[in-house]
């Protein structure tokens, strides 16, 4: 295979977060309400061996996590790029001249983390006897905006260019307050259509670190685990949601909403599922039909699928993100956190094919490459790995190169 210098692969799908950005008293109560089911069966197990194996191995990933989650920013970056070069062991995938993947030489890997809203809805009642604390949005924008110029002053010939996506909740806002922050995060302060080859080029400059905390962002990132609704009933919420998408689709803006059954759910399961499921988003795209969307995770179910003895058979939602895909110009989808087990790859060859055979090419165009670090390290042992596997799946190499280096040019806009 020809080898080209020129081009990017996109992780179009990441987190860096540090400790203090995230609102750990719900994660730990998140950790105690959705008990990993690998642990709780090799507890009950009848080989006490196995299950203390089972059981140490999760403690070492959460360890592994949290020992990178008390970085500074700046630093997550540094050793993300230095654990591809090989510096903490196994295979270099990355050197000098760039990624090393799919028989490519990939100049740089252009990151998009996704920062999280961590802000408590209101009405919100602590369970401990202080307060959640204040996770204010403007600072972790401000801790980004510091730590991605770090990194470009640092390592000036560095693998990485970063293209943070804002993460907000619209529930946690008034709509005043919601505004600016839009308007503020992507430097327009009025509605107005923008052409896609000035919005590419916008884009292209921040890659090469140039740009202001008012002008940061590639891109939305919304959660509905954590309460976001994405066509509430309620007028007023309703309203604030509806500013989001008109401002979106006008300035061609891309938007990742998370789309599966699991994650960090901090409201009732019930809301939780009905926010996350993509049907859910019909609604939207049939008023914001030009939307940029982009259903993570491929809606790939984490917990066993139980089927119901009567009645209809209900599609996957992996199967209703790709009817989406089919029906949009604009839907994406992307296979983050999947990739930590080889089984994945066999299973998702497997759906690529049948997509195929209904005649249904259209997700070649779609598909993108996302890897959910630091979250993955729950799963997979570092950011390298999960490179490893991805590279040796048997997914056809064209593919690999389509959902990691093509298929985000146009997503992104670029």
């Amino acid at each position: 295979m020809e080898t080209s210098k020129s081009e990017y692969f996109f992780d179009c799908h990441c987190h860096t977060m540090t400790l203090g950005q995230v609102n750990v008293t719900s994660f730990l109560e998140n950790l105690l309400k959705n008990t990993d089911w690998e642990v709780l069966l090799g507890i009950v197990g009848s080989n006490p061996h196995s299950s203390a194996r089972k059981t140490g191995g999760h403690v070492k990933k959460v360890l592994n996590l949290l020992t990178l989650m008390q970085n500074d920013l700046v630093d997550i970056f540094n050793t993300m790029e230095d654990d591809l070069k090989g510096k903490f062991g196994g295979e270099t995938l990355a050197d000098k001249e760039g990624l090393q993947l799919n028989g490519h030489t990939y100049r740089k890997l252009v990151l998009t983390p996704l920062l999280m809203d961590f802000k408590p809805l209101p009405g919100s009642i602590s369970s401990t006897y202080y307060p959640y604390p204040r996770k204010e949005l403007r600072t972790v924008i401000n801790e980004y905006s510091f730590a991605i110029k770090q990194y470009y002053r640092d390592r000036p010939h560095g693998l990485l260019y970063i293209l943070p996506f804002l993460g907000i909740n619209p529930a946690a806002y008034s709509y005043k307050e919601l505004k600016l922050i839009i308007e503020n995060s992507f430097g327009l302060s009025k509605l107005r259509k923008i052409n896609k080859s000035v919005r590419g080029s916008e884009l292209l400059t921040k890659m090469a670190g140039h740009f202001s905390p008012q002008k940061m962002f590639a891109g939305i990132k919304l959660y509905p685990p954590m309460g976001y609704d994405p066509w509430p009933g309620d007028k007023n919420e309703r309203e604030k949601v509806e500013f989001l998408y008109s401002y979106a689709q006008e300035a061609s803006i891309p938007i990742t909403t998370h789309c599966n059954d699991g994650g960090f759910v901090t409201v009732n399961y019930k809301q939780a599922v009905h926010n996350t499921h993509p049907s859910t988003w019909a609604k939207v795209l049939e008023h914001y039909p030009d939307l940029y969307l982009n259903f993570a995770h491929a809606g790939f179910s984490t917990l066993p699928h139980i089927p119901k003895p009567f009645g209809k058979k209900e599609k996957s939602w992996t199967d209703v993100i790709f009817d989406l895909i089919d029906k949009y110009e604009n839907v994406y989808t992307d296979f983050s956190f999947n990739g930590i087990s080889p089984k994945f790859y066999d299973k998702f060859t497997l759906l690529l094919s049948e997509l195929n055979e209904a005649g249904r090419t259209r997700y070649m165009d779609k598909v993108l490459f996302g890897t959910d670090f630091m979250i993955n390290l729950m799963g997979i042992e570092s950011y390298r790995n999960y490179y490893d596997l991805f590279q040796n799946s048997p997914l056809d190499p064209e593919l690999r190169h389509r959902f990691a280096s093509i298929n985000p040019h146009s997503f992104l806009n670029l």
